[in-house]
């Protein structure tokens, strides 16, 4: 790597360090599933909330910080009625907030979602693959 580079990355690194972080997300792309399940339950992941995704993927926020939350305080601010709220997910990092969406509004999980994301919605669109999102925003 050119020295130039080097000093780049450096100091953008520095810079990053100066900002406390709200959300950390973990890649493992060498584990199976099943592996990586079992060493994020033996972490001990106190007062954070986290989900794991479709391949080794863990995503760590604050307790109580969440999608779901997020859309909460957009809505709030831009004083949209709950009634005319829509999330789309397809990750279990996306359950609270088709949950959230749901109680009044429109909780929709992509076909090709897992069993508790499908569960965790209101409505099941098509797969991604399958324009599912298209289908769900033409209801609109």
């Amino acid at each position: 790597m050119p020295p130039s580079a080097s000093t780049a990355n450096t100091s953008s690194s520095t810079s990053l360090l100066r900002h406390e972080a709200t959300r950390v997300v973990v890649i493992s792309p060498d584990h199976e599933m099943e592996d990586f399940l079992q060493v994020v339950e033996q972490m001990g992941l106190n007062r954070v909330s986290y989900s794991i995704g479709w391949t080794a993927w863990l995503d760590i926020a604050p307790d109580g910080v969440n999608k779901a939350t997020a859309m909460e305080r957009v809505r709030a601010e831009l004083g949209i009625p709950r009634s005319r709220v829509m999330a789309v997910g397809d990750g279990r990092n996306d359950i609270e907030m088709l949950e959230w969406a749901g109680l009044e509004g429109r909780g929709v999980a992509m076909g090709q979602s897992p069993r508790e994301v499908l569960a965790a919605a209101g409505e099941i669109t098509g797969a991604v693959l399958d324009d599912g999102l298209a289908t769900v925003l033409a209801s609109l």
